[in-house]
């Protein structure tokens, strides 16, 4: 198929989030990206993945995804209550009232709250953070492990025991094509060892 110069591809789009192929240039602002691939909620016992926590090792797989976008240095949006929590802000990946973009084409997902969390019950992300499609178990596309208990405060929720565990055990997860609080904790969480989810990966100053 012949493509004109200048235009930009377009492909299929997945739960209702359009997704292009990359021609669109990379987004200026922060961003956050969905990984190209799932893992199950087992991250410490990855050999292929560098870190002394379940949360340092979700980091690295998201610093080698291939859907990182650029250079720059990106972290899980995944909370374990211990090595990263949100209302404490230990080792927290976003900034307070800072807008965050999809990898390409500017595209904005949202702004955050002066607590560095997105108000998404309330106030709706502009645009869903998955912006991707994947050729994956369709029984998993768009879900992704957060750890996210409550939507409303980003307190820790079920976290396979801290990301460690691919046996008995929940893990919460969010929905990325969702741009209400369901994109970080959605009702039903999933078996650590049952499901590949993927990640979001956030994009550090």
């Amino acid at each position: 198929m012949a493509i004109a110069k200048g235009a930009t591809l377009v492909l299929a789009f997945l739960g209702g989030a359009a997704c292009t192929s990359g021609f669109e240039p990379v987004s200026s602002g922060p961003k956050i990206f969905v990984s190209s691939r799932g893992h199950i909620a087992d991250f410490i016992d990855d050999p292929n993945l560098k870190g002394s926590t379940g949360i340092a090792k979700a980091d690295d797989f998201c610093n080698a995804d291939a859907n990182k976008p650029d250079t720059g240095t990106y972290k899980a949006l995944l909370v374990d209550g211990v090595s990263r929590d949100a209302k404490t802000g230990k080792d927290w990946v976003l900034r307070p009232n800072t807008t965050y973009y999809q990898s390409h084409g500017n595209v904005q997902i949202g702004t955050t709250t002066a607590n560095a969390i997105f108000d998404a019950e309330y106030t709706p992300l502009k645009n869903p953070i998955g912006a991707t499609a994947r050729n994956v178990d369709p029984d998993t596309i768009d879900q992704v492990w957060t750890g996210i208990g409550n939507n409303l405060d980003f307190s820790t929720g079920y976290t396979c025991n801290t990301w460690t565990q691919a046996s008995d055990g929940s893990g919460s997860r969010g929905v990325s094509v969702a741009i209400n609080g369901d994109a970080f904790h959605a009702i039903g969480d999933f078996g650590c060892a049952y499901f590949q989810n993927f990640l979001y990966c956030v994009e550090q100053p």
